[in-house]
């Protein structure tokens, strides 16, 4: 049985500095956030614009010209993850950090993850 995912974002924020219930608070006030909070998924997300990388952890920051998703948590049934993503509507690009030691930004197309996503499923 896959561990509780509450379980995990609950662990992952004890060590952050920072608590889920404050940046959920924060995202649920954020018109376009994603926050799903289940045993098999926990998901914080939000529109972003790719270049302003410095607002990307800015929870409540809302750019209409948004061309990327940002994932800012993410624990859990990643294949559900995917499947969910295609009820959002498409932004160019999906970009989030590994871990907060490695400030490195991911990106990756938008359309790519979707594709992967609909071949994991004929699969």
């Amino acid at each position: 049985m896959q561990q509780d995912a509450r379980k995990e974002a609950n662990s992952y924020y004890q060590a952050s500095g920072r608590t889920l219930t404050g940046d959920a608070a924060v995202l649920s006030g954020n018109p376009r956030g994603v926050l799903v909070y289940s045993p098999e998924l926990v998901v914080l997300m939000k529109p972003v614009m790719l270049r302003e990388e410095l607002l990307w952890g800015d929870l409540a920051d809302n750019p209409p010209e948004a061309d990327a998703w940002y994932v800012h948590l993410l624990v859990g049934n990643v294949r559900l993850a995917r499947r969910l993503a295609d009820t959002l509507p498409p932004l160019g690009w999906l970009c989030f950090q590994r871990g907060r030691r490695n400030s490195r930004p991911h990106v990756y197309r938008w359309s790519s993850l979707l594709i992967h996503n609909n071949r994991k499923e004929i699969n």
